[in-house]
């Protein structure tokens, strides 16, 4: 009887360090990979290596000995991930699967396993289930490989991710802000993959949910009732989009993904949107003394350039006057309308001091507040 164990060599950060270095590096690159898993395969019996291009190979070891296979496997496996970070620029991760009667059966276990490198993370060798879920027969015996990476099992009972983004995602993408979203999600992805006892399918459904959260945000479309039209929404997001999340198990490749995706499922924001975005967030924060132009530009999810050119612009007018008038407007307010010391009057109306609020009045209406109260000025 012969058993067969399949060891998945897969370089990691292919597609994102590609973008960065160009193809003409990546290719040298893949030749020196190549070199290197194929020196490593030499001179072993019983060890088949073919090339799964782009940047993976499968390597097949086969005995009677299912237990030997699998220290084997795992002396290999090490071996292949040094010879790859000292030849190449890369780092590699072999993903092992458990011992089988069927080269086919054992190359599916070895991809199962490679599956959890979204959550685990590269540069390390992934060893086989130790316990195979219930749902699935196992292909042979096997067990887990010592000062190895077992893969983990499915949470019980996990319905929903301890960190949760939705309010911020949908300002975000109700700002148009493409980057800032697809940041927002990427950054929630690893702090999900990092929480105990992640599993990938777990974290593709919860991403799935992200995303039709993002379709459901954009789209405008009602029915009659309320409810969202999902046969338009979801003509936003194909159904090859969502199958393509069961594909990656590259986390940075997954980022990329998700900057291109969310492109596709974002319209750009009108610029009349910000302004009243601004407008809206300065209406209801301009008593707090710290507000700034920066502070309304990050919550517009707009650079402070493009705030202070739409005001000027559409306005004619710029930031600072609008805040001011905000602010002065409130001052009058209270001044002709309570007996509120003039101290009391500055704080509410965004004023440090009553020095300050002084200062503006002096400026921009041409008497103190106290001038004002007294002569009855109404606004």
């Amino acid at each position: 009887m012969s058993y067969a164990v399949a060891a998945l060599v897969d370089i990691d950060d292919f597609v994102a360090s590609s973008q960065v270095q160009g193809q003409v590096w990546a290719r040298r690159q893949l030749e020196r990979a190549d070199r290197a898993v194929w020196a490593a395969a030499s001179g072993r019996p019983g060890v088949s290596c073919r090339p799964q291009p782009p940047e993976e190979w499968l390597m097949l070891l086969t005995g009677a000995d299912p237990d030997a296979l699998m220290s084997e496997a795992a002396a290999l496996a090490e071996e292949v991930r040094a010879r790859i970070v000292r030849e190449t620029a890369w780092t590699a991760t072999v993903s092992l699967g458990l011992p089988s009667l069927a080269h086919g059966e054992a190359e599916r276990e070895a991809r199962r396993a490679n599956d959890y490198k979204l959550v685990l993370g590269g540069d390390r060798v992934i060893a086989p289930l130790t316990a195979p879920p219930a749902d699935r027969p196992s292909g042979g015996p096997g067990g887990g490989l010592g000062g190895g990476h077992a893969a983990r099992g499915a949470p019980a009972g996990r319905v929903a991710p301890v960190v949760r983004i939705e309010d911020e995602l949908a300002r975000r993408v109700r700002a148009g802000d493409r980057n800032g979203a697809a940041g927002l999600l990427a950054g929630w992805v690893d702090r999900c993959a990092a929480e105990r006892d992640a599993d990938p399918r777990t974290l593709r459904n919860w991403l799935i949910g992200q995303l039709l959260f993002v379709v459901d945000t954009v789209n405008s479309s009602r029915l009659a009732d309320g409810s969202t039209d999902w046969v338009e929404a979801c003509a936003r997001l194909p159904i090859e989009d969502i199958v393509t999340v069961g594909d990656i198990h590259e986390r940075s490749y997954l980022h990329i993904w998700l900057r291109d995706t969310l492109a596709r499922l974002m319209p750009p924001p009108a610029r009349t949107d910000i302004l009243a975005m601004a407008e809206a967030y300065l209406a209801e924060h301009y008593a707090d003394p710290r507000l700034r132009l920066a502070t309304v530009a990050e919550a517009v999810c707009a650079s402070p350039f493009y705030i202070s050119h739409l005001f000027a612009e559409e306005r004619r007018t710029t930031f600072l006057r609008h805040l001011t008038a905000l602010r002065l407007r409130h001052a009058r307010r209270l001044l002709t309308t309570s007996t509120l010391p003039i101290d009391v009057v500055a704080a509410r109306s965004g004023y440090p001091s009553a020095k300050a609020l002084r200062g503006a009045f002096r400026r921009h209406v041409g008497c103190s507040p106290t001038e004002y109260r007294r002569a009855g000025i109404r606004h």
